[in-house]
């Protein structure tokens, strides 16, 4: 088999068409049917491009056996990972563009430049800027829906454009979008298997399940904290369910928590309990903050998740701040105005 009928053969393998070919190699796509013809061959210097995009080694494209594994791709995929537990955003997005660049064609490491885009776009003061970086993300997001058949991928991609448009003020545009997103199925396959599993593996699995459940309702209540009663609620469930106080991962929940209560306490002129809610807010902030540096496994002693084990190295960040500093940067805002100027309020700075 030659080099233009190994190209085609990985061309259909891939569903690309010539044109499609032609477009992510930045050559015409005549030139690749004269390759597929035998006419000509590709320029040495296309070589990579082609293996990457279509996914085998130049040995395989070349027509020579090639066992081994690509190195470089775990590589990468693992600096990814990593970046995940460190928060480093800006290390996230240089790895994305360096996968991208490597691997064109690529719609798993084009979704992840498209989230670390849209991520960091609000690093951007200059309001252009900040705009022409989400709608760089909105348009990375549309060719990975367009051109993936991973249904993970396609799904992330889903959410990113449809979260972005709608911060753009693009709602008719993400409801299309949002009608890609595939539907739920009626019992979940984590509900499926706990009927499959006994004994303490069975207690384990769901709870599991619940401290998933548990995050999900809390983070669906917080999209609407826009009173004090979300806030009292939150707490109430987070409450029943840790009643011996022993919150760990919640701990960040309820520093969130106690600071909008702050806010709205503020807004009432009830200024004395709003900076009695921001001690309290700073209380769990630190108490979050000391879950996560240790890195190490907790146990929760709750009855609801006492046979579950907490990995705070596992933990996904999104950021290289801590929430205590997250805390203090936000106090300084414009909410807390009518409290800059009290002695108990800079009290909370020398803690």
């Amino acid at each position: 088999m030659t080099i233009g009928e190994k190209i085609k053969e990985l061309r259909k393998k891939n569903d690309l068409t010539q044109e499609k070919l032609a477009d992510y190699l930045c050559v015409s796509y005549q030139a690749v049917s004269k390759w597929e013809c035998g006419l000509s061959c590709p320029d040495l210097s296309l070589i990579g491009p082609l293996t990457k995009l279509l996914h085998v080694s130049a040995d395989e494209l070349l027509g020579l056996k090639n066992d081994s594994i690509d190195a470089r791709r775990e590589e990468l995929e693992k600096e990814e990972r990593e970046t995940w537990i460190s928060g480093d955003l800006a290390k996230r997005y240089e790895i994305a563009c360096t996968a991208v660049s490597e691997y064109p064609g690529e719609m798993k490491y084009l979704n992840w430049l498209a989230w670390c885009e849209a991520m960091r776009s609000f690093n951007f003061k200059d309001e252009n800027e900040y705009i022409a970086e989400q709608e760089k993300a909105i348009k990375h997001f549309a060719t990975v829906i367009e051109n993936t058949a991973d249904e993970k991928i396609k799904t992330s991609s889903v959410q990113g454009i449809v979260q972005y448009l709608c911060i753009r003020g693009r709602h008719d545009e993400a409801k299309k979008y949002a009608e890609l997103y595939p539907e739920n199925l009626s019992v979940s396959k984590d509900r499926v298997l706990l009927d499959c599993l006994q004994g303490n593996e069975k207690i384990v699995h769901y709870q599991k399940m619940l401290d998933n459940m548990l995050t999900d309702i809390l983070n669906h209540m917080g999209y609407n904290n826009n009173s004090i009663e979300v806030c009292n609620a939150q707490e109430k469930i987070i409450q029943a369910l840790i009643p011996d106080g022993n919150y760990l991962f919640y701990h960040g929940f309820l520093a969130d928590i106690y600071r909008m209560r702050a806010i709205w306490l503020t807004r009432d002129g009830k200024e004395n309990e709003a900076v009695e809610m921001l001690k309290i807010s700073l209380e769990h902030a630190t108490a979050y903050d000391k879950f996560i540096k240790e890195n190490t496994i907790y146990h929760y002693t709750s009855p609801f998740f006492n046979q579950i084990e907490y990995n705070a190295e596992n933990i996904c960040r999104s950021g290289t701040t801590t929430q205590v500093e997250d805390f203090y940067e936000y106090i300084k805002g414009k909410p807390f105005d009518k409290l800059h100027d009290r002695e108990d309020f800079k009290h909370l700075f020398n803690i």
